[in-house]
């Protein structure tokens, strides 16, 4: 299979599409979408433009090409203090350490108690999680694995992930999610 239709066949199933539901949006019979999951189909630029339009993803990463930046040029750095961003159930606390401006990367310090981001989730982008102290198992697409102080580990956030079973002693983590 081919790059353009394995990106086809991957974005539409992570967005959770059907053939007619990308078809009615790009204007293509559902028989089309599936001939470019199948690499059978040559679609013109229109097309593949048209069909990267109703995936939400650019014709350039349909063909393995990197998503455009979106982050602010220039923004500041951010050097202060990280200001509390949240104390909710589940949290001590939340830090921003995200700088101003900047639209691409969230950066979080999260100083996590007993049910924190214990229910599995999936959303857009990437994260990258570093234990600074206490251990948690990180289960992502189904495989669990214990994090202890100073592991890391970097997922892609569309597939299915929960944080569950954080030690009894204080569990500190960065969190980094391109956003």
């Amino acid at each position: 299979m081919d790059v353009l239709a394995a990106s086809v066949a991957r974005v539409r199933r992570a967005a959770g599409l059907t053939l007619s539901a990308v078809a009615a949006r790009a204007g293509v019979s559902p028989a089309y979408v599936s001939q470019m999951e199948s690499g059978a189909a040559n679609p013109t630029v229109r097309t593949l433009c048209q069909i990267a339009d109703a995936l939400g993803v650019t014709a350039a990463e349909l063909l393995g090409g990197a998503r455009p930046g979106t982050a602010a040029p220039g923004f500041p750095p951010r050097y202060a203090p990280a200001p509390l961003l949240a104390g909710v159930d589940g949290h001590h606390g939340i830090w921003d350490l995200t700088a101003p401006g900047a639209s691409r990367v969230g950066a979080r310090l999260l100083h996590a108690d007993l049910g924190d981001h214990d229910r599995p989730t999936a959303h857009p982008g990437e994260e990258f999680v570093l234990v600074l102290a206490g251990s948690c198992r990180v289960t992502v697409a189904g495989t669990g694995r214990l994090l202890r102080t100073n592991d890391s580990c970097h997922l892609a956030a569309t597939d299915e992930h929960h944080f569950t079973d954080p030690s009894d002693d204080l569990l500190m983590l960065v969190v980094l999610t391109e956003e």
